[in-house]
């Protein structure tokens, strides 16, 4: 009997610790999850392939979570560990625990508006959506040099492009972050539906359409008022016709790869297929992205004898059909800018 009664007093005593236990983890459980209720806003941005570990050290670390452990306890027993997506979230700072788990499941809804301006490279196109934290800057270069990729878009065309170039001037909105491929995908397609759009066969000069895109690049870099573009086309088309070196600036500073203020003549010598001081004839890919006007100009050019231009010193450029002429604009060019 004495047996028995310890043994009952025992289990008991268990029994009262076991439930103590649980409640002090409930309380814990309890307290953990709360809101922490700083009502202070984070941005917070969880990259692709981060785990579980380093989300909940993240979010802790920020501030939006009491709890590292509880939280990879729970999402654990919530079975949606593998199910967090990546992306770039806001906090208010008063979600409780079950809140930031549901927006870590439904991922993230933040739209950013990025601008691709006119007349740049593959390269800071990628940087710019790079700094907006659309994608890693590599991953689109690579993305949007799949032949795969241009492939499909420009299946009408007799070869694969090159995407220098291609890659649309405009204002996108992308969820932050974005796989790389769609991002390169969306800008091309938009590519080919302006060219579709704009060029009308036959193409003048007998140029193919990504000749006319080439064409148009050159004219993107080297025009800064709309309404000289046409006239800028002429030139080129002018020139190719009677199978004269295009000698655009444009193409020996991509040539170069950097921007110079001043080209020296030691730098028209550049052993580049995009010197045209050196190559007759169009480089072999665009040499940064163009907008309509351009691309319009390179379809439409105006109907002119002029084989030369020069910048006039005021953003715009004097046009002679004689290289006498030329020279002559060209002097008057270079004492302005010595003054």
């Amino acid at each position: 009997m004495k047996i028995l009664k310890i043994t009952v007093l025992m289990a008991f005593l268990m029994a009262m610790g076991i439930l103590g236990f649980l409640s002090g983890a409930y309380l814990w459980v309890k307290e953990m999850a709360a809101p922490i209720q700083t009502n202070q806003k984070y941005e917070l941005t969880i990259a692709p392939g981060t785990n579980t570990r380093q989300i909940a050290t993240l979010l802790k670390n920020s501030n939006v979570i009491r709890s590292a452990l509880l939280f990879r306890i729970y999402i654990r027993f919530l079975a949606v560990d593998q199910r967090l997506r990546p992306g770039t979230y806001l906090f208010a700072g008063s979600e409780s625990l079950n809140e930031v788990i549901f927006k870590l499941l439904q991922g993230s809804l933040q739209m950013v508006s990025v601008t691709i301006p006119e007349g740049v490279t593959i390269n800071r196109v990628a940087a710019i959506l790079e700094e907006n934290g659309i994608c890693r800057a590599v991953e689109f270069i690579e993305a949007a040099s799949d032949p795969a990729l241009a492939g499909s878009i420009f299946s009408n065309w007799e070869l694969i492009p090159a995407p220098e170039g291609l890659l649309f001037p405009d204002t996108y909105n992308f969820n932050r972050p974005t796989p790389a491929g769609k991002v390169a995908e969306r800008m091309l397609r938009l590519t080919k539906h302006q060219i579709d759009r704009i060029l009308i066969e036959p193409l003048p000069g007998s140029l193919s359409p990504y000749e006319v895109c080439i064409l148009a690049s050159i004219i993107e870099k080297e025009a800064a008022l709309p309404d000289e573009r046409p006239v800028i086309a002429s030139v080129f088309y002018n020139r190719l016709e009677k199978r004269i070196k295009l000698e655009s600036c444009a193409t020996v500073l991509y040539a170069h790869g950097t921007h110079k203020s001043r080209l020296l003549f030691e730098d028209l010598k550049i052993d580049s297929p995009f010197n045209t001081y050196l190559n007759v004839g169009l480089p072999p890919t665009p040499i940064a992205n163009f907008g309509t006007s351009s691309l319009n100009a390179a379809s439409k050019p105006a109907d002119t004898d002029y084989l030369f231009f020069v910048s006039d010193g005021k953003r715009g450029h004097k046009f002679s059909k004689s290289l006498s002429e030329h020279n002559r604009f060209r002097r008057d060019f270079f004492k302005t800018r010595e003054k």
